[in-house]
């Protein structure tokens, strides 16, 4: 009968699935995974922003022939210069925002620069929907809205910008034109405007949900793409980087080492007669007790850099940036501590009775590669392993 295993409950529920829950557009993730969310998708759209840039410009510039077509033929130049002023300056704006986002494309950049066009984009072209409301009077043409409808479509088109930012946009302005155009159309046209004005109401109202259902699949997307990385570079049982990250994290954080003179160490950490653990206890109380030691190896990886990793079995690694000789030697003793005394897991087939882990440590040198560093710091653990385990060792 296998002796009975007391050890504190993990929580099943990952970060990643927690956070299925917040997959809504007018929710926000964690501040952490919403920054990330952010960046994703906006170089998710760097190809679609050029394109909608260039369409755009096509479409001013098309307007503005339209304006010269009118002043030509039908309207007074005193409507249509003012007009075309207000579409160069839109223009104008547009292109320096667009130089800004492309030649910086980060998301601050794009938060900044992104609403500035549209908003100047919007107000140009209500303003220039009330220069012609006179012109429409009086050539009795039908009054509409359209060209606000198609600022309301492209507030709303995907490129990488805020959808929250985007509702907002799109409600002030369409409360800005109910203003403007009620107060400057005449008596007669009122009914005229209050249709024009369902019509808007109606396709701000299709442009919004559109993009709502947009913005719920794109972050539905990212926790999908996300959770599939971290389980093609986390072990699955520890949730610790596993052996492949590893070994790519290590040479990138070597390469930056040696590129700002400084050092790394790599612990590395085998845990005492594991194989005897789970002979008598079983293999899911060995699971369990793994589970316990990368929480120990992941609370002392405290600095940004450092990072803690399985690499197989009952073997596990941490890289710490920049140490001295007095910092490592503390952590490499607190955590074999911890694992000692603080866990205390029961180990009847291991000399001290609880469960104890062998370290070896050493730091990385001017002309280390990634394998002389782990072979310094795998001899350093053998020896621990050959002085009598439970015991740390620095090279």
């Amino acid at each position: 009968m296998q002796p009975h295993v007391v050890l504190p409950p993990i929580d099943d529920l990952s970060a990643e699935s927690a956070t299925l829950t917040w997959g809504f557009a007018l929710r926000r993730f964690p501040p952490e995974l919403e920054a990330e969310y952010m960046r994703f998708t906006f170089q998710s759209y760097q190809q679609t922003r050029r394109k909608a840039i260039v369409l755009l410009l096509i479409s001013i510039v098309a307007f503005i022939g339209f304006d010269l077509l009118l002043s030509q033929h039908l309207v007074s130049p005193t409507i249509t210069l003012p007009a075309m002023v207000l579409r160069l300056c839109a223009l104008l704006i547009i292109v320096f925002a667009a130089s800004r986002v492309l030649k910086s494309p980060d998301v601050a950049t794009g938060d900044l620069w992104i609403p500035i066009a549209l908003g100047s984009l919007s107000l140009a072209m209500l303003l220039i929907t009330v220069l012609y409301l006179p012109v429409v009077e009086q050539m009795q043409l039908p009054f509409g809205l359209e060209g606000m409808m198609l600022i309301q479509m492209a507030i709303f088109f995907p490129i990488g910008y805020s959808y929250r930012k985007s509702l907002y946009l799109a409600l002030a302005t369409l409360l800005l034109t109910y203003v403007a155009i009620y107060l400057a159309t005449a008596e007669a046209l009122s009914m005229q405007f209050h249709v024009s004005l369902a019509y808007l109401v109606a396709a701000s109202v299709a442009a919004g949900a559109a993009g709502y259902c947009h913005e719920h699949s794109m972050r539905t997307l990212f926790l999908t793409k996300r959770t599939l990385r971290n389980m093609a570079d986390t072990d699955g049982l520890t949730q610790l980087y596993n052996r492949r990250s590893f070994d790519l994290l290590l040479q990138r954080a070597l390469q930056e080492a040696q590129r700002e003179h400084n050092c790394i160490a790599l612990i590395m950490l085998d845990l005492d007669h594991f194989k005897a653990y789970n002979d008598l206890y079983g293999h899911p109380a060995g699971d369990l007790a793994l589970q316990r030691i990368a929480g120990v190896l992941a609370g002392n990886a405290r600095r940004g850099l450092d990072f803690a990793a399985r690499l197989g079995g009952e073997e596990f690694a941490l890289v710490l940036h920049n140490p001295d000789r007095t910092y490592l030697a503390s952590v490499c003793e607190s955590i074999r501590k911890q694992i000692h005394s603080g866990l205390a897991i029961e180990h009847l087939k291991n000399p001290a009775q609880v469960m104890t882990a062998s370290l070896g440590a050493s730091f990385s040198q001017a002309d280390d590669s990634p394998t002389s560093l782990y072979q310094r710091a795998d001899e350093a653990l053998y020896r621990a392993k050959a002085g009598g385990r439970n015991r740390v060792e620095i090279d």
